[in-house]
């Protein structure tokens, strides 16, 4: 059974959970770095919080809107890792 995907470059970049009412992005990127996107409700410190897959900010993806919005974190932990 697999719990996550992780999609790489040399390391994980992201890690991906589906869930049925969402989809958990996990990025390689430093939370503390992010304080604003924290403070906006966009990503979630999880670094000292279990979870599935490598990376310690997720985001929550509800919609296609949201994905829009956090695409340059994305791209930030592609150029990152």
């Amino acid at each position: 059974m697999k719990l996550y995907t992780a999609f790489k470059k040399i390391r994980n970049i992201v890690c991906v959970e589906v869930r049925q009412k969402s989809i958990l992005l996990y990025l390689r990127l430093n939370p503390d770095n992010y304080l604003e996107e924290q403070k906006a409700g966009l990503v979630r410190d999880v670094s000292n919080i279990g979870h599935w897959g490598t990376g310690d900010l997720e985001i929550t993806l509800k919609s296609a809107e949201k994905l829009e919005r956090i695409k340059y974190l994305i791209d930030q932990s592609y150029n990152e890792n």
